[in-house]
């Protein structure tokens, strides 16, 4: 049990970088599609991409979901963002926050509207 929670957490890991980069294009996208940028306007529209990303992680990840997204969320924006590569600290903390929690709160959502799907296959 504990080699495949190291396994899923090592992947998670590498994944978080990978969801980085794809979040940096996204909030470069957002901002710059904006006349006059706001903080709610960025987080709705990086939102979308969070929505992308967590209908993967309920398609692949099958033991874990949500885990999943919290750490891949936290790994990829803390981790690599802010601490390693230090790509995300121009933004405000406010909008770096809203990123962490944007990815769970998707994975949830996508849980929940794909959760009636399931059981109408049964």
């Amino acid at each position: 049990m504990s080699a495949l929670v190291v396994k899923h957490t090592s992947l998670w890991i590498v994944f978080g970088f990978f969801y980085l980069s794809g979040l940096e294009m996204a909030l470069r996208l957002a901002i710059d599609g904006q006349q006059d940028p706001t903080l709610i306007k960025t987080l709705s529209l990086t939102f979308l991409f969070s929505l992308l990303v967590a209908h993967l992680i309920r398609k692949y990840e099958k033991m874990w979901p949500f885990l999943a997204s919290v750490v891949i969320s936290l790994t990829g924006i803390v981790g690599f963002g802010y601490y390693f590569t230090q790509r995300l600290t121009q933004y405000s903390f406010e909008l770096g926050l809203g990123l962490c929690l944007s990815l769970p709160l998707a994975t949830f959502l996508v849980g929940k509207i794909k959760l009636p799907e399931r059981q109408a296959d049964k």
